[in-house]
C-alpha cells in the first residue's frame, strides 16, 4: 500500500526545490568575470564607475572614473561601452531585434572580460587614457552580491515556500493548486531576476537569453495562478475546466514570445502581464458581487483585495508611472518584487483561512501605512525631480511634511472609521449596571440583548446553549455569549449587519461586559443579601428582646419595676435601631442582670426559679456574645411564661475554659420544636448561637422542655 504524502513531507520537498534554486542562483551570479567595480550611467550614456572594492582586481580606480570601451587586445578594437549595457531588464527594447542585438553584445563583452588580459580606455581625473590594461578575476567574490540579489532570492523563496505550505493543508482544493502555481511562477521569475538584474556588467549570450525567458514565463505564470486563484476563491465562479483556460492563453503566449512570432517585446510581454493584472482585476470586482450575501466569503476578499491594491499599486507607483513621466525608474527592479511579497503574504493569510477574526482592523491599519509610505516615496521624487532637492534631504522633508501633516490625519480617519469598535468601558458601564438592577426575568434578558445589539450590530440573536465562556463561532460568523444569573446564554450571529466577522478584539469586549455585569449582578445579590439580614436581625431582636422585656413589664406587679423595664427596652430598641456595639462585659455583670430580670419575670409569673452556676465569672464576654446570651434566655423564659406552664424553670450556667454553656429547663407540657406552630423563636435562638460558631440544641417532651446552648468566649462579632 503507497505511504500518503504528509504536509511535512511535501514542505521537505519544497524546502529542497527552493535550495536548489537558490544555490542555482547563487552558483550563476558567481560565475562571471569580474572588475570589482560598481556602475552607472551618465547623462551623455556613457558609463562611469561609482565606486570600487578596495579589495578588488581594480581597487586602485578612482571613483567618478569614465569607462569609455574594452577590448583584449592592446591597440586593437575595442568595444564601446553605452548605458543600456546596464540596464537591468531587457525585455524594455521595442524590437525583438534590438532585444536580440543586445543579448549578443553582452555575449561579446563577456567573451571580453573572460580573456587573461583586458584593455579598457578610460578617463580618470579629467585626463583621457587609452589601452589601460585593466584587473578582471575569472570569479565574482561572494561578498560582493548586493542587497537587492538577495531581496529577489528571499522574495521568491518565500512566495514559493508560502505556495507549497498552503497546497500542503488543502491538497485537494483548487485555490490552492493555483496559488501553489503562483508561487512556483514567482520563485522562477525572481530568482532568474537576481541573476541577470545585478550583474556587475555582462553574462553570456545564451544564459542571458534563457534567464530573461524564465523571468517572463514565471510572471505569466504567477499571473495564471492568481487568476485561477479569484476564478474558484473564495466564490467558485466557473468550472473547474474554464478556471484553467486562462493558463492554456498564457502558455500559448509564452511559446509566441519563444518563437517571435509577435512583434516585439511589448506585445510578446508587455501586454500578457497587463492583461493577467486586469484580469486578476476583474476577477476581484466578480467576486466581491458573488460574495455580497455571505460575510465571511467577503471577509476573505477583502483581505485579498487589499493585499492586491497595496503590492500593485505599489509597484506601479514605483516603477510604472514614473516611467511614463520619463522620470525613470524611482528604485530598482529587484526591490520591486517585495510588492508582490506583499500581494503573496496577504493571499496566504485570505486562502488559508488563518487570522480572520483580526482582518477589519488589520486592513485599515496596513492600508493607513502603506498610504504614509506612498506619500514618502512620491513626496520624495516630486522634491528631487521638480524642486533639484537631493537626495537625502528630499527623503528627510518628506517624512517631516508626511509626520506633520498626514499622520494627524490619518488618525481622524482611524477615529471616523473604526469609532464602532473602538467602545469605551466607562460608556458602557452605566447601562451595565442598569441591566444589573433590572429585577431578574424577561425584562433584565430583553435589555441585555439591546446591549450586545448596540454594541456589535447583529443580525440575529438567538438563545444558546450551555457554555462556559465566550467564543468565536464559524470562523467569526457567530459569537456565543454564556449566561450571567438568570439572563439565558445568547447566540450573536453576522457582526455589524454582517458586513464584518466577530473577531478577538469584539471577543475580549465581550468578556469585559460580562466581567462587569457578573460583579454588578453580584453586588447588587450581596446587597440585598445585606438587607434581608439586616431587616432578620431586627425582627429577631425584636422578638426576643423588646418581646420579652414589654411581657416583663406587662406582668410586672411593682410599678418601679415595670417603669425599669420599659426604660430598658427603649434602650434596647435604640440598640437595635443603631446595631451599635459596646463594649464587652464580664460574664458575673451578665449573669447578675439577667438572673434579676429573670427572677422578677417568672415571680410575676408565678413561676419558681432554680438558678445554678459553675466555674469562673471573672471571664469578659464579647458585645456579640453578651446580646446572644441575653436575647436566648430572654427568649426561652417568655416561652415558657406564656406556653410551657411550667410550675418551676432551672437555668444552669457554666464555664469550661473558653466556651460558656447555658441550660434551661422547665417541667411543663412540651411541644413539638420542629411543628408549624413552633414559631420564630426556636429558629432565631438557634441562627444567633450558630452565627457565633456556637452550637444549640432543645429537647422537648410531655414532661418539659430543655434548651441547651453552648458559646464560644473569644468570638467579637458584633450583635447578630
Amino acid at each position: 500500500m503507497k505511504a500518503p504524502i504528509t504536509p511535512a513531507l511535501t514542505l521537505v520537498f519544497a524546502l529542497l526545490i527552493a535550495v536548489i534554486g537558490v544555490a542555482a542562483a547563487i552558483y550563476f551570479a558567481l560565475q562571471q568575470p569580474w572588475m570589482g567595480v560598481s556602475l552607472t550611467s551618465s547623462p551623455s550614456d556613457r558609463l562611469i564607475i561609482r565606486s570600487t572594492v578596495p579589495y578588488g582586481p581594480n581597487g586602485s580606480l578612482p571613483a567618478g572614473s569614465r569607462l569609455f570601451a574594452i577590448g583584449s587586445v592592446q591597440g586593437g578594437e575595442k568595444i564601446p561601452l553605452v548605458a543600456t549595457d546596464i540596464i537591468e531588464e531587457p525585455d524594455s527594447f521595442d524590437t525583438f531585434e534590438s532585444m536580440d542585438s543586445f543579448f549578443r553584445r553582452q555575449g561579446r563583452l563577456h567573451n571580453v572580460l573572460s580573456r587573461p588580459t583586458v584593455y579598457a580606455d578610460l578617463e580618470i581625473d579629467d585626463t583621457v587614457r587609452t589601452d589601460v590594461e585593466i584587473g578582471v578575476s575569472a570569479r565574482r567574490a561572494f561578498s560582493d552580491l548586493p542587497l537587492v540579489f538577495w531581496v529577489q532570492l528571499v522574495v521568491g523563496v518565500t512566495g514559493f515556500l508560502i505556495a507549497a505550505w498552503v497546497w500542503s493543508l488543502k491538497r485537494a482544493e483548487l485555490s490552492a493548486i493555483f496559488f501553489a502555481l503562483a508561487g512556483f511562477g514567482l520563485m522562477i521569475s525572481a530568482t532568474s531576476a537576481a541573476i541577470y538584474s545585478t550583474r556587475e556588467l555582462a553574462l553570456p549570450e545564451a544564459v542571458f537569453s534563457v534567464l530573461s525567458s524564465l523571468n517572463h514565463i514565471g510572471a505569466l505564470t504567477f499571473g495564471a495562478g492568481m487568476i485561477g486563484l479569484f476564478l474558484s476563491y473564495p466564490y467558485r465562479m466557473v468550472r473547474t475546466v474554464f478556471a484553467f483556460l486562462p493558463s492554456l492563453i498564457l502558455a500559448l503566449w509564452v511559446v509566441a514570445d519563444w518563437f517571435r512570432l509577435l512583434d516585439g517585446p511589448p506585445l510578446a510581454r508587455h501586454l500578457p502581464i497587463t492583461l493577467a493584472m486586469a484580469m486578476i482585476a476583474i476577477c476581484v470586482l466578480l467576486q466581491f458581487w458573488k460574495t455580497r450575501s455571505d460575510p465571511r466569503a467577503r471577509a476573505i476578499l477583502r483581505w485579498l483585495g487589499l493585499s492586491v491594491l497595496i503590492g500593485a499599486g505599489l509597484f506601479v507607483l514605483t516603477s510604472i508611472i514614473p516611467q511614463l513621466f520619463g522620470a525613470g525608474r524611482l528604485q530598482s527592479q529587484g526591490y520591486s518584487f517585495l510588492y508582490f511579497l506583499i500581494i503573496y503574504v496577504g493571499v496566504a493569510l485570505g486562502v488559508s483561512r488563518y487570522r480572520l477574526f483580526d482582518l477589519e482592523e488589520w486592513a485599515f491599519r496596513i492600508l493607513f501605512y502603506m498610504g504614509g509610505i506612498l506619500l514618502i516615496v512620491l513626496l520624495d521624487v516630486a522634491l528631487v525631480l521638480i524642486v533639484s532637492v537631493e537626495d537625502v534631504p528630499a527623503f528627510s522633508l518628506a517624512f517631516v511634511l508626511v509626520a506633520l501633516f498626514y499622520l494627524p490625519f490619518r488618525d481622524s480617519l482611524w477615529r471616523h472609521f473604526m469609532s464602532n469598535t473602538d467602545r469605551n468601558q466607562q460608556a458602557l458601564f452605566p447601562h451595565v449596571v442598569d441591566i444589573a438592577l433590572t429585577p431578574p426575568g424577561k425584562s433584565q434578558t430583553a435589555r441585555w440583548q439591546d446591549l450586545l445589539a448596540q454594541t456589535y450590530n447583529p443580525l440575529h440573536i438567538h438563545p444558546a446553549g450551555t457554555c462556559d465562556r465566550p467564543g468565536i463561532e464559524k470562523e467569526g460568523l457567530g459569537m456565543i455569549v454564556p449566561a450571567i444569573g438568570n439572563i439565558p446564554a445568547l447566540r450573536l450571529e453576522y457582526a455589524n449587519k454582517g458586513r464584518k466577522l466577530f473577531s478577538q478584539r469584539d471577543l475580549d469586549l465581550a468578556g469585559e461586559l460580562i466581567s462587569m455585569l457578573t460583579h454588578a449582578c453580584e453586588s447588587r445579590q450581596a446587597f440585598e443579601q445585606g438587607v434581608a439580614e439586616e431587616r432578620s436581625r431586627i425582627a429577631r431582636d425584636m422578638h426576643d428582646n423588646i418581646g420579652a422585656q414589654l411581657l416583663g413589664a406587662l406582668h410586672s406587679r411593682n410599678p418601679d419595676r415595670k417603669d425599669g423595664m420599659i426604660r430598658e427596652s427603649l434602650a434596647d430598641l435604640r440598640d437595635i435601631i443603631n446595631n451599635l456595639s459596646h463594649t464587652g462585659l464580664s460574664l458575673q455583670e451578665v449573669l447578675a442582670d439577667l438572673r434579676a430580670e429573670t427572677v422578677d419575670r417568672l415571680h410575676n409569673a408565678d413561676i419558681a426559679l432554680q438558678w445554678q452556676f459553675s466555674g469562673d465569672e471573672a471571664a469578659t464576654l464579647s458585645p456579640g456574645s453578651v446580646h446572644a446570651f441575653r436575647s436566648v434566655l430572654r427568649e426561652a423564659i417568655s416561652n415558657a411564661i406564656r406556653h410551657s406552664q411550667a410550675s418551676q424553670v432551672t437555668i444552669s450556667v457554666s464555664r469550661d475554659r473558653d466556651v460558656v454553656a447555658l441550660s434551661i429547663s422547665d417541667d411543663g407540657a412540651g411541644f413539638d420544636p420542629t411543628g408549624q406552630h413552633a414559631g420564630n423563636g426556636v429558629t432565631n435562638m438557634q441562627a444567633r448561637i450558630e452565627n457565633l460558631d456556637g452550637r444549640f440544641e432543645i429537647f422537648s417532651s410531655p414532661d418539659g422542655t430543655r434548651i441547651m446552648a453552648r458559646l464560644p468566649l473569644a468570638n467579637t462579632g458584633g450583635p447578630v
